[in-house]
């Protein structure tokens, strides 16, 4: 409901209290100059001079809370945990920092100038001032900022290098993990599917109750509810209304710049540093030489690097455009100067603006207008229905005298599906099923929001307490389940004694045969395998790998089938065939013992040096701005 108060804001009320905020917005204002604001407050001490305040934690907060693609609002945040995550990273950035400080590590200019020139560069390799200082920007540092956390960044690397800088992963080590995790086995299997297997005879009813008892939590249905609803939505109240035809047209040329596509033009550039230089290579190509050819001599740019893609005017640098949108087809520009440099542009093609007509658009925004206009009447609506439900009237009465409509569901479960056999209906979503499981029976909820707008009042009219059905009740479910059930334990009872007779020194292939079941030999495989060829149980590797002799035998079953497992041969990794897959192993050793360094590291820099943590200081900083 809160982007309806900030939107419309219609009643001498919500006039009243925004004024009210206000003066209280003033207060809180003039109680930072008397009890300080958190803001300032230090969050994070390391030692006696690294210190990191409430503002810094909760910037490189939000960066984290943002990042992660999924939006959450600040308590589900920290609630997961992304706070403490945060600040305990802060403090080993602290550390770090007080440890080179401590051991004076330093790092000189030209490293740091080094490092800047070879990150930002364009198409030709040269420094790009541009690009560095739209990096600063989007970042939020200045360029004394961002030099001075570079040179925090070396001196730590400086440290971890000399700490990490052991001789590489033991050979003799590398080499076991390689064999273990490389070595192949190829198995010979007969598969036995469950659903193959002959229906068993029915079971007698002790059976089937034994059976039905030991599992009858499978059967549990759970809490049902009946609720009602009253419910008002955009979309329904957008059709009742008539927009006027002069309102549509002003919309119409109030959108008229957004609803048309400007041109745009695909084009090629040459980028050059100095005038002379574009001037004479535009002399070269108004001779007739090729404009790829001359880019490629004078700047060492290919053709792929000359494309710019199909850009509107907007798209191209400042103060370029003129000259480019002027040019016919196929025509290359004079010299033109922007803050990048100096630009030759060649149009490859053009493709032409188009307009929309205001008959073309005019039910589009006609039905644009009556949602947003619908938001009005929803929102009004919605506290009519509050107003009249506290005035004692029921739902259904309250329904009526909106027009609104009363909606029931029946046997609805707290996580949405339905009981068998009642009628589904569209739920208006949001907080609804909530709603109907906080609410009591015979009670009407609160106002509640919706999915796409909608508002909704309901009411629970019955509830269904859990409850275990009886065995005649579920009969067939309990009885298909068994039959299941069994069919497989007939599934691994074959396969145990197919294994036995190939134990006592029989042809798997040809026992198998014997019984109508056919053999297969699988692909080599490896510990590493999660998914075995379709048809055969995903337990099979883990079962192969658990053979200890070639010719060995084993059962393995799945929910669905069980697999009699010879071991045929077992292949030795090669070393030599698979260098990349070893060299991998041994970095992955080597980072991982990098890694058990870092962190012995870290445990003695918290001995050395004193951390101080004030979580409260950041969460008050919240529940200030709220």
């Amino acid at each position: 409901m809160l982007q309806f108060i900030r939107s419309k804001v219609t009643s001498i009320f919500v006039k009243i209290l925004f004024v009210m905020l206000i003066v209280s917005f003033a207060i809180w204002g003039i109680g930072d100059v008397f009890f300080g604001n958190p803001a300032g407050k230090v969050a994070i001490s390391v030692g006696d001079e690294t210190r990191i305040t409430t503002q810094e934690v909760a910037g490189e907060f939000e960066n984290a809370r943002r990042s992660i693609g999924v939006p959450l609002t600040v308590e589900q945040a920290i609630q997961l945990g992304m706070l403490d995550q945060v600040m305990n990273n802060m403090v080993t950035e602290g550390l770090m920092i007080e440890a080179t400080r401590s051991l004076d590590l330093s790092v000189g200019t030209d490293r740091v100038a080094e490092f800047v020139r070879s990150r930002f560069t364009d198409q030709t390799g040269q420094f790009d001032r541009a690009r560095y200082q739209t990096t600063l920007a989007n970042n939020g540092w200045s360029e004394e900022e961002f030099i001075h956390r570079l040179r925090q960044d070396f001196a730590r690397r400086q440290l971890i290098d000399a700490l990490t800088s052991a001789d590489a992963a033991p050979k003799s080590v590398v080499d076991r993990v390689f064999a273990y995790r490389q070595e192949r086995r190829v198995a010979e299997v007969v598969a036995i599917p469950a659903a193959a297997v002959p229906e068993p005879a029915a079971p007698d009813d002790s059976t089937l109750n034994s059976y039905f008892e030991s599992n009858k939590s499978a059967y549990e249905e759970p809490e049902y509810r009946s609720v009602s609803w009253a419910q008002v939505s955009p979309a329904t109240v957008a059709k009742t209304l008539d927009i006027p035809e002069g309102d549509v047209r002003a919309a119409y040329d109030e959108r008229a710049d957004q609803l048309a596509k400007p041109e745009r033009r695909e084009i090629q550039q040459i980028l050059f540093d100095t005038e002379d230089a574009a001037k004479a290579a535009h002399t070269r190509i108004a001779g007739g030489e090729d404009f790829a050819a001359v880019a490629k001599d004078t700047t060492g740019a290919d053709e792929a690097a000359l494309d710019l893609g199909a850009l509107a005017r907007d798209g191209l640098p400042a103060g370029t455009a003129d000259a480019v949108f002027t040019l016919a087809q196929d025509a290359v520009s004079e010299p033109v100067k922007s803050d990048f440099g100096w630009h030759l542009f060649k149009v490859r093609s053009i493709q032409p603006g188009t307009t929309v007509t205001y008959e073309q658009a005019k039910d589009q925004i006609r039905d644009e207008l009556a949602r947003d206009r619908a938001l009005d009447v929803v929102y009004e609506t919605a506290n009519k229905l509050e107003d009249a439900l506290a005035g004692g009237a029921t739902l259904e009465e309250a329904a009526k005298s909106l027009d609104l409509p009363v909606l029931s569901v029946a046997g609805l479960s707290r996580t949405g599906p339905q009981k068998a056999g009642e009628k589904a209906m569209d739920l208006p979503g949001g907080r609804f099923l909530e709603l109907a499981f906080d609410t009591p029976k015979g009670q009407q909820s609160g106002l509640g929001e919706g999915q796409d707008g909608q508002f909704f009042v309901l009411r629970v009219n019955d509830i269904a307490a859990p409850r275990v059905p009886s065995l005649d009740e579920v009969r067939d479910r309990v009885l298909a389940d068994w039959t299941s059930e069994r069919r497989l334990e007939i599934a691994e009872e074959r396969a145990d004694a197919l294994a036995e007779k190939v134990r006592g020194g029989g042809s798997l292939a040809d026992l198998a045969a014997a019984e109508g079941m056919p053999t297969a030999e699988l692909p080599a495989l490896t510990r590493s395998t999660r998914n075995p060829p379709p048809g055969f149980p995903n337990t099979l590797p883990a079962t192969l790998f658990g053979i200890k002799d070639v010719g060995g035998v084993a059962v393995t079953a799945d929910d669905t089938q069980a697999a009699v497992v010879r071991l045929v041969r077992i292949e030795p990794a090669d070393a030599a065939a698979q260098a990349n897959v070893r060299n991998a192993i041994a970095t992955q050793i080597q980072q991982a013992a990098e890694s058990d360094l870092v962190e012995l590291l870290l445990a003695d820099l918290r001995n050395r040096f004193e951390v101080v943590e004030n979580k409260g200081s950041v969460l008050r900083l919240y529940e200030t701005a709220q």
